[in-house]
């Protein structure tokens, strides 16, 4: 799923850019959540409370902080970030070029010029990273490798858990095999563990190892099964190894 914040004073205006990016992501056969937000002190609050996004569209003049002083802001949570800024003035264009921003755009926004630049950051960005995808009810899903918690099969269905706070949003799921998903990413920078036969972890949240069990950074206690346990405490000693 792509996660997309809008930031922009005037109702009206927010209302319409809303409306056509997800027209535009939907011409795209794109999952998208758009997150709405009239100030940047707000959008701040969305991003602390349900994760980072994949893209930021953006006005220059706002109510308090404005667009350049929250890209800032955002910066230092996510030097990543996907920043495009719409507006009708060029008194900023300096300090915006500052924040590294992928685009301008011109207000009235131009429904062919923000279709242009989003499928531009869709297929030579977001595309380009490591993700796991999958359907689920005819929708199609591409969710980051680096997002994902774990992975936990429950007979035919695989859950995904992935790391964002908003409950609504923190577990997918799938018809499929754990063996086959584990087989799929393997090539893949990121290290998922095996833990037991149901559970496929994220290296990156596991926040303590013993000879029995890993506790994940979101409280999860998971046993390690027997099967697994040599292949898990080697995995760990080569780790420690690593850091010397």
């Amino acid at each position: 799923m792509i996660r997309i914040g809008i930031c922009e004073d005037v109702y009206e205006e927010l209302v319409y850019c809303k409306r056509i990016v997800e027209g535009i992501m939907a011409d795209m056969s794109r999952n998208v959540m758009v997150y709405c937000s009239r100030s940047g002190e707000d959008l701040l609050l969305e991003i602390d409370a349900t994760g980072k996004m994949d893209i930021y569209l953006l006005d220059i003049e706002l109510l308090g902080m404005n667009g350049v002083e929250f890209a800032r802001r955002l910066r230092e949570k996510d030097g990543n970030a996907v920043i495009i800024f719409i507006s009708s003035h060029d008194q900023y264009c300096k300090e915006a070029i500052e924040v590294q921003p992928y685009a301008f755009i011109d207000k009235p926004i131009s429904v062919q010029r923000l279709k242009e630049v989003l499928g531009h950051v869709v297929r030579t960005y977001l595309d380009q990273r490591e993700c796991f995808s999958f359907s689920n009810r005819k929708i199609q899903f591409n969710i980051p490798l680096s997002e994902i918690r774990y992975f936990q099969s429950d007979k035919r269905l695989i859950y995904v858990w992935t790391a964002h706070n908003d409950t609504s949003m923190d577990r997918y799921a799938f018809y499929g095999k754990l063996q086959d998903v584990e087989e799929d990413i393997s090539n893949y920078k990121l290290k998922f563990l095996r833990i037991r036969k149901s559970f496929l972890v994220n290296t990156n949240y596991i926040m303590e190892y013993t000879a029995d069990r890993v506790v994940m950074d979101d409280g999860a206690v998971i046993e390690i099964s027997d099967h697994y346990k040599a292949a898990v405490r080697e995995y760990y000693m080569k780790s420690l190894r690593n850091r010397m």
